[in-house]
């Protein structure tokens, strides 16, 4: 079942490029039963590796300014990098209420850009 869905969280993350992250926290916290903080870390870890051939493919087949891409990599590597610090210090519940509305946020700005 846990391979599944992690083909599944990769298949996400190169169709859409979002959300698979949090598809994995949400797999590894409610599902499997995994402590928060630890559950983000594994989520941290893996994305950039899947990303990984996707950023290949689009830099290779697309028109992607790849200074803009180096620009956007170094500015998430220092606030992602400042984030988990903070990461630590806050409580894993106070994490996922943070998650949580950051992604109806999200959706809720992307249904109303749609309509």
């Amino acid at each position: 079942m846990s391979y599944l869905i992690f083909i599944l969280i990769g298949a996400i993350n190169g169709l859409f490029s979002s959300g698979a992250g949090q598809l994995l926290i949400f797999y590894l916290v409610y599902i499997l039963k995994r402590d928060t903080k630890l559950s983000r870390e594994y989520s941290l870890t893996i994305m950039p590796i899947i990303s990984i051939p996707t950023f290949i493919i689009y830099c290779t087949k697309s028109s992607i300014d790849i200074t803009m891409s180096f620009i956007f990599i170094v500015i998430s590597l220092v606030f992602g990098f400042l984030g988990n610090k903070m990461m630590k210090k806050l409580n894993p519940n106070l994490l996922n209420l943070i998650s949580g509305i950051f992604l109806v946020l999200i959706t809720g700005i992307s249904l109303w850009r749609t309509l």
